[in-house]
């Protein structure tokens, strides 16, 4: 599970100004004792199940408003009103994760971690390509075996796949074009068609460096390559995504 490793009195600051949350509330909230995250203030890290969960809310928007449209009645109107709008605009500003779990949804929890970051990545890739405008701002980090979107990956690897919150309103109508038409393409294609496919792209996308020594592709570099990819293969809407999957592949597209 995601946050083994505790949270820090830093992070547990960050997560109360993000959350738009205080301690006595946070403390209710999860059901806790009035003075179980009061005493984090001063240098003392919650550790074990409760730094766990913590690092949790910290690491998954999602799952805190998860948490939060749960357990509202524990919280007066304001705070509780307070919190979901702060956690929204957090999530509003950083959407993959909104995207995970759109995904999750929209497959009605019928999908595997993999086939959610390839899907990511495509929707993703197809928008820089035809619009110039990225669905996420985040940039693409790698695993060791290559998988885009790795911590996300990773992370549903851990936790499972588990249909949570709606998403509605978190994306545009362009944006869900983007991410559906993504979505039922790469139903067409296994998990071993996507990744020799992605596997190939990567040849031509330069690959940086990240802080730790892990890698990451930046949408600069997406945008350019699918730029040339819709162009050659004369793409100018979402619904053509296949024309360049069918042919990577060497078939068509079933029917």
């Amino acid at each position: 599970m995601a946050g083994q490793e505790g949270i820090s009195v830093e992070e547990l600051n960050e997560l109360l100004s993000r959350y738009a949350i205080g301690k006595k509330p946070l403390a209710a909230l999860l059901g806790w004792g009035a003075t179980t995250v009061l005493r984090y203030g001063s240098g003392l890290c919650p550790a074990g199940e409760y730094g766990a969960h913590l690092k949790r809310l910290y690491e998954e928007p999602l799952f805190y408003l998860e948490v939060l449209e749960d357990n509202k009645d524990r919280l007066t109107p304001v705070a509780y009103k307070k919190s979901k709008n702060a956690v929204l605009a957090y999530l509003t500003s950083s959407k993959l994760w909104c995207g995970v779990q759109y995904l999750i949804e929209r497959a009605k929890g019928d999908i595997s971690p993999l086939r959610v970051v390839m899907t990511l990545y495509y929707a993703q890739a197809f928008s820089l390509g035809l619009t110039d405008k990225a669905l996420f701002w985040e940039e693409c980090d790698l695993s060791s075996a290559g998988v885009p979107y790795a911590y996300h990956y990773e992370q549903l690897l851990q936790t499972g796949i588990k249909q949570g919150i709606s998403t509605e309103g978190l994306f545009t109508e362009e944006e869900e074009v983007f991410l559906d038409a993504a979505y039922r393409m790469l139903l067409w294609y296994g998990p071993a068609e996507l990744s020799h496919i992605f596997s190939t792209e990567r040849k031509y996308l330069r690959i940086s460096r990240m802080e730790g020594g892990g890698k990451k592709i930046k949408n600069a570099a997406i945008g350019g390559l699918f730029k040339k990819v819709v162009q050659g293969y004369k793409i100018t809407r979402p619904e053509e995504f296949n024309l360049y999957f069918a042919e990577r592949t060497g078939r068509g597209r079933k029917r």
